[in-house]
C-alpha cells in the first residue's frame, strides 16, 4: 500500500499547469470578481433608489402641510424711509411676502423682487437698488423695525450690514399688538411705532399727521421734543440710534 501511495504522490508532483490552464483560471476568477462587484453595485443602487423613494414619499405625505410651514410667517420687518415696506419672514429666514404701505413702497415692490430670499439679502437688495437709492439722501432717515421672538438676533444681524451702517440707519423692535394697530390705520408698524413715541411728547399729533410725514421727519420731531423737554432717552421711550437697538 505504501508503495502505491508513493507512486501516486510522485505522479502528482510531475503535473505542471499549462499556459492555457493558467489563462482560463484567471478569466474565471476575474469573471467571479466582476460578478461580485456588480452585485454590490446593484445592491447600492437599490438602496439608493429605496432611500430616494422614501424621501419622495415623505414629501408627498407632507403635501400641503410642508408648503404651509414654508409660507407661514413667524417674524416681520418694517423698512421705512419715505417708502414703507413690510416683509413677512418664515422660520427659515426667507421672505414669504412683501407689502408696501404707501405709494412709494408699492412702487418700489414693482421694481424689486424680495420674495423667497433671506431677509438679509432682501434688505441688501433694496439698499443696492438704484431705484430705491433715490430715497436715501443726506436728509433721509432709514429705520428698520422688527417684530419677532428673536428680534435681538435679527437686529444684530441687520446692523452688521456695511451698507446699512454707512447710512447711519436705526433699528427698533416692536410687538404684534403695535403691528395690529398699525395695520388698522393702514400704516407700517415701523412708522406707527415712531408715531406712538412722538405722541408721548406731543399729544396733539395724530396718525393722519404722520401719514403725510416721512420717518425722518417724525424722528426729527421726536428729537426736537426731547430737546425742549430736556429729558434723556429712556428705555420706555425707546429712541434707537445708529448701530443700537430700540424697543417699543
Amino acid at each position: 500500500m505504501s508503495g502505491a501511495r508513493n507512486e501516486i504522490q510522485k505522479s502528482m508532483e510531475n503535473i505542471r499547469a499549462t499556459a492555457d490552464m493558467k489563462r482560463n483560471t484567471l478569466f474565471y476568477l476575474e469573471a467571479q470578481r466582476t460578478k461580485k462587484n456588480r452585485g454590490i453595485l446593484q445592491h447600492k443602487q437599490s438602496m439608493t433608489m429605496r432611500y430616494a423613494m422614501a424621501v419622495i414619499c415623505i414629501f408627498l405625505l407632507a403635501g400641503a402641510g410642508g408648503y404651509q410651514v414654508y409660507r407661514r410667517p413667524v417674524s416681520y420687518i418694517s423698512i421705512d424711509v419715505n417708502p414703507s415696506i413690510e416683509l413677512a419672514v418664515n422660520r427659515f429666514d426667507r421672505v414669504v411676502s412683501a407689502k408696501g404701505y404707501n405709494a412709494d413702497g408699492e412702487d418700489i415692490l414693482q421694481h424689486v423682487s424680495l420674495k423667497n430670499i433671506s431677509y438679509l439679502q432682501a434688505i441688501e437688495r433694496l439698499l443696492q437698488d438704484a431705484y430705491y437709492s433715490r430715497f436715501l439722501n443726506r436728509d433721509s432717515q432709514l429705520v428698520v423695525t422688527v417684530v419677532s421672538e428673536h428680534s435681538d438676533v435679527m437686529m444684530e444681524q441687520i446692523n452688521e450690514n456695511d451698507s446699512f451702517r454707512a447710512l447711519d440707519a436705526m433699528t427698533y423692535s416692536s410687538d404684534t399688538a403695535c403691528m395690529a394697530e398699525a395695520h388698522q390705520h393702514e400704516m407700517s408698524f415701523g412708522k406707527y411705532r415712531a408715531f406712538l413715541e412722538l405722541s408721548q411728547y406731543d399729544e396733539s399729533i395724530t396718525v393722519e399727521d404722520c401719514h403725510g410725514m416721512t420717518i425722518g421727519e417724525i424722528q426729527n420731531r421726536i428729537k426736537t421734543c426731547q430737546g425742549h423737554s430736556g429729558s434723556k432717552t429712556t428705555e420706555k421711550h425707546s429712541n434707537g440710534h445708529s448701530g443700537r437697538h430700540g424697543h417699543h
